[in-house]
């Protein structure tokens, strides 16, 4: 009698266990569902009258952009900085040194003779060997090139040419007084004069002190000469507020002089940008906005006030039946565990 009630009870629970199981399998997990115009990368979005560009989107994130033609792009340099020389130009620049290679030229380069070949779309110039064909080398903007015994930078390569700069560099000195705001300051050249001296080939590689004098001694006749007459008087150029200067390229205004800096500003353009996630909230101009992927590549941009309430409701939607699944889990294993223990406890030895 034991026994049949125990196999009573195991059908029981296993039609339980197996009726769980079986709406398990069959249940179809739901998504968020919701209409409107989906975006890919490179696709572009107004958002409160703003225009963006969909930079990425890629498995529940991305970010959008926009660029402000009409940004004011500010730098600041520090009162007795180094400036480069390839930073700077102006009018008659004596301590700024430029050679420019002509594309297709052929121009002596380092003691022989090299023919010119540019790369404008990639920033790049290349010296071929007249005479030997592999021997050549390249150069980007921005990479440092030994010519004549001087460490120039490339600056520029257009399809005319590349030009290399080298010289320099300046410390920028505030022009203070006292009780008074400065509204100056000077780029002043810097120099090494030991190295200037070692190129010089009428010059001994020494400096010499006579008198507390420093002075440079010519090799054809031993005569010596104070460094101050022999090389050209250092370079100064004083620039002032609301005046203008080349720098990296960009005519630039001098916005404000004070003890510690000045304040270099320029037009410009500026790429801003707006990150966004699945679901998560992202503001636009004045605006909220929330992101909802479709799949891994296209995304939808909602108005928050406008459209949020689908989304929770979907979500909620979502959360209800994941509550559902975790419940159907639960009886099949208590059913299952329940039989086990029935069929166990029915073979159990009675006693008597």
């Amino acid at each position: 009698m034991q026994r049949r009630a125990a196999a009573i009870y195991f059908v029981f629970f296993l039609v339980i266990g197996a009726g769980a199981y079986g709406l398990l399998q069959t249940a179809e997990e739901p998504t968020i569902t919701m209409d409107g115009e989906a975006y890919t990368a490179g696709d572009t979005v107004t958002l409160d009258d703003r225009e963006y560009t969909v930079a990425e989107a890629d498995s529940g994130s991305g970010e959008l952009a926009w660029t402000n033609e009409s940004a004011v792009l500010s730098t600041t340099i520090d009162n007795g900085s180094e400036v480069p020389v390839t930073d700077v130009r102006w009018e008659d620049q004596s301590a700024r040194m430029e050679q420019t290679f002509e594309a297709g030229a052929t121009v002596e380069y380092n003691g022989s003779e090299y023919e010119v070949s540019v790369n404008e779309s990639a920033g790049a110039f290349t010296l071929t060997h007249a005479d030997d064909a592999s021997v050549n080398e390249s150069y980007a903007v921005g990479d440092t090139v030994d010519y004549q015994g001087n460490e120039a930078t490339v600056t520029s390569v257009t399809g005319d040419g590349a030009t290399i700069v080298w010289g320099g560099p300046y410390q920028l000195v505030v022009q203070t007084e006292a009780g008074a705001n400065p509204t100056q300051a000077t780029f002043v050249e810097q120099r090494d004069i030991e190295a200037m001296v070692q190129a010089d080939p009428a010059l001994y590689d020494q400096i010499v002190e006579q008198d507390g004098v420093r002075k440079v001694t010519y090799r054809t006749n031993d005569t010596n000469v104070p460094v101050e007459e022999y090389f050209p008087d250092v370079e100064r150029h004083t620039i002032e507020e609301g005046e203008t200067l080349r720098y990296q390229g960009n005519e630039t205004t001098i916005d404000a002089v004070n003890n510690e800096s000045v304040e270099l500003t320029r037009p410009g353009e500026v790429t801003n940008t707006i990150s966004f996630t699945e679901g998560g909230n992202f503001t636009a101009g004045d605006e909220q906005y929330f992101a909802h992927f479709q799949d891994n590549s296209s995304v939808l941009l909602e108005n928050t006030d406008e459209r949020y309430h689908e989304y929770r409701a979907e979500e909620n939607r979502i959360e209800s039946y994941n509550e559902r699944m975790v419940g159907l889990w639960g009886i099949a294993e208590l059913s299952l565990l329940a039989a086990i223990l029935l069929v166990a406890t029915a073979f159990l030895p009675v006693r008597g």
